[in-house]
């Protein structure tokens, strides 16, 4: 019924949670679980002003840009290997942009049969960012979407 299930990771508890059901349908279902990390760009207009004016090819922000990459490596890293032992197939895929639609878009570009998603993000501002973007997601999305909502 579920091939691949995309998994989207901010490192929140609410998303390592959602990544735990994800892993635990995907080993019933014998599915290809998909661990996405969307570096938001949206951010880039509240950084100060001094960052904006770097030249996108400034060794400053190339370095600001490795690491951002580094860590949403880091993070799909964590929910594919935690796939793979349990021996399921995993891919992690890190991509840009604004999260509901890299999301909502990479679904339906890969095929994903299901996605799984926490219903709230790490802090305060970032609860309501994925609340809003869990939010357009389920609403956009032609995947069926899982909201896992955190133990509170």
């Amino acid at each position: 019924m579920y091939e691949t299930i995309l998994v989207p990771t901010d490192g929140s508890p609410q998303s390592k949670e959602a990544a735990d059901h994800a892993i635990e349908i995907a080993r019933q279902f014998g599915s290809t679980v998909h661990a996405l990390s969307v570096l938001d760009d949206r951010s880039t207009g509240r950084m100060s002003q001094s960052i904006n004016e770097l030249s996108h090819d400034a060794p400053e922000r190339q370095e600001m840009e490795r690491r951002r990459e580094e860590a949403g490596a880091e993070l799909t890293d964590e929910i594919t290997g935690r796939a793979r032992e349990v021996g399921l197939d995993a891919e992690g895929v890190v991509r840009s942009g604004d999260p509901a639609e890299v999301i909502t878009d990479y679904a339906a570009e890969a095929g994903m049969d299901l996605i799984v998603m926490g219903a709230r993000g790490r802090s305060a501002v970032g609860k309501f960012l994925l609340g809003d973007v869990a939010g357009k997601v389920a609403r956009h999305a032609t995947t069926p979407v899982m909201l896992v909502r955190p133990d509170e």
